[in-house]
């Protein structure tokens, strides 16, 4: 009876884990959230403002990721004089993070002049719900890198930067201009996205200097 007592207790005693359940719930929210995302990209319109965090979590790992792959890249070109992975994963990770930040201002400054008014959330939520796919394509580019395949890495990295950077705003503001009643032509929104984001841009390598701005698409530079 004392022993059928003491098992009943411990296994009172024994709860389960606060902050681990947590992240499973949280894990288990984004992975749903990826995989309907990576079925149907354009959801992220019907949702707005209320799946940011996963969005915000999208644009974090695809940046990771990029940073990555972006190290590996860097670690086979320059061999023994390539930077160690801290310094190089923290700098470069900031610096791509500003630049889709950059991406995501421009199209949220376009928007509201010339489209619909969202918000700044709401817009961060439209841009990283289109995410899922590129994440599978830099994680891909990894893997690659990792057995040396190092052509078709660089490939799908490349492509993965040039989509997230340059094509998709486009086709966020394309979405954005068309909903809206302005007498502005989408025509018109693109060009005008394209000079904010220069601008932009040009005002972030003046800020954070040319240096480490240059160094950084230098090694950009390589991959084309």
């Amino acid at each position: 009876m004392l022993n059928t007592e003491s098992v009943a207790s411990r296994t009172q005693s024994v709860k389960p884990n606060v902050h681990v359940e947590n992240i499973k719930r949280k894990t288990k929210i984004y992975s749903s959230y990826f995989i309907q995302q990576l079925k149907k990209p354009s959801q992220a319109y019907n949702h707005g403002e209320g799946r940011f965090t996963s969005s915000l979590v999208s644009i974090i790992i695809f940046t990771a990721l990029v940073t990555a792959s972006l190290f590996l890249f860097t670690n086979d070109l320059y061999g023994s004089n390539s930077p160690s992975f801290l310094s190089f994963f923290i700098e470069t990770f900031l610096l791509t993070f500003f630049i889709i930040g950059l991406v995501i201002f421009a199209s949220f400054l376009i928007s509201n002049f010339f489209g619909p008014q969202h918000s700044f959330r709401t817009i961060i939520s439209f841009y990283g719900g289109q995410l899922s796919a590129p994440i599978i394509l830099v994680t891909t580019s990894i893997f690659l890198m990792l057995v040396e395949s190092f052509y078709y890495g660089n490939a799908l990295l490349t492509i993965s930067l040039v989509f997230c950077i340059f094509i998709l705003p486009l086709y966020v503001i394309s979405f954005l201009l068309t909903k809206s009643n302005s007498a502005v032509d989408p025509l018109y929104g693109f060009i005008l996205y394209i000079a904010t984001f220069t601008i932009l841009l040009l005002l972030f390598v003046t800020i954070v200097g040319s240096s480490k701005v240059g160094e950084y698409f230098n090694n950009m530079n390589h991959l084309f």
